[in-house]
């Protein structure tokens, strides 16, 4: 690395300028590029920051390269996502590696991730909007007006996502009580069709060439199913419906209060608070899919094991 170019890092890819690097640098305020960086978005990357304050400043020589990439930024910036404090320049937190939107620029500059519920708002057992959009952590600008709504009264709302997968979005926000009990209800529910779905074995499939087809099958040989069988059918499909309404309607009252419950229990007894936000916060993909295939395929099995 040159003395020249010392310390210095690229102004668009902040990757560190050596002495056989091609570098050129602004007119205006001095920010070095790569040649092909500044050819490849054709003006200064800080151009839009001369003759503000926070144009770009060469940093002292003495900073040490390792702890940052400096890009001409001062000072620092506050993660809206995990509350961290980090250095203005990093492109993104070092803590949740959430994008730092002041650095990178943009049309999220100024995305707002309360939903615009101010950060001293309290959601309820003391807990403020700051501390809940740490823990939701995605989607948050959904999630954080619903508790402001729900801490003023309102009890009820819907959630398509928890009527279409009621057991994988519990389990995908980590309330895994409530993801066990509904998916083993779900479970339970479609064990309901198991003996319909044994006497239906008999028929010819091959001949139906519609629903209808279908339909006019089973009340012609109504008899020969069975009635209690064909009840059990519908009563199963009856309460999958309606458990999949209460998730939608309650679940977000059921994911504020699990929010509250466990944000305030972090307060009091963690150690590293950022640390169990992470952990007892934000969503869990992989159980997601669990929850989904568990519900969709374990009464395949054993309807398979049992017709």
């Amino acid at each position: 690395m040159s003395n020249e170019n010392e310390r210095l890092s690229c102004s668009v890819c902040h990757a560190y300028l050596f002495d056989d690097d091609d570098v050129v640098y602004c007119p205006v305020c001095g920010a070095p590029h790569h040649r092909d960086c500044y050819n490849s978005i054709g003006h200064c990357a800080f151009e839009a920051a001369h003759g503000t304050e926070n144009e770009y400043k060469k940093p002292e020589a003495a900073r040490e390269p390792e702890k940052s990439n400096t890009t001409g930024f001062t000072g620092t910036v506050t993660c809206e996502i995990c509350g961290a404090v980090y250095p203005e320049n990093e492109s993104k937190c070092p803590e949740c590696s959430a994008p730092n939107f002041k650095a990178v620029g943009g049309p999220f500059a100024g995305l707002d991730f309360l939903g615009g519920i101010p950060e001293e708002t309290d959601l309820g057992g003391g807990v403020k909007a700051s501390e809940a959009r740490r823990f939701v952590f995605a989607n948050t600008r959904r999630y954080i007006p619903l508790f402001a709504q729900i801490n003023l009264g309102k009890k009820a709302g819907w959630n398509w996502f928890s009527f279409l997968f009621p057991c994988g979005w519990f389990l995908s926000r980590k309330m895994y009580k409530a993801g066990i009990i509904t998916g083993v209800l779900s479970i339970c529910f479609s064990m309901f069709t198991i003996p319909f779905q044994s006497a239906f074995s008999h028929y010819d499939v091959s001949s139906f060439k519609s629903y209808a087809d279908v339909f006019s099958a089973v009340a012609s040989n109504a008899s020969e199913t069975g009635y209690w069988a064909l009840a059990l059918f519908a009563a199963g499909i009856l309460l999958q419906l309606v458990l999949r309404i209460v998730c939608a309607i309650f679940g977000d009252k059921i994911y504020r209060d699990y929010a509250i419950e466990t944000i305030t229990d972090i307060k009091q007894n963690s150690d590293d608070i950022d640390y169990d936000y992470r952990k007892k916060g934000g969503t869990n993909f992989i159980l997601l899919m669990v929850g989904f295939f568990a519900v969709q395929y374990i009464p395949s099995i054993i309807a398979t094991l049992l017709i």
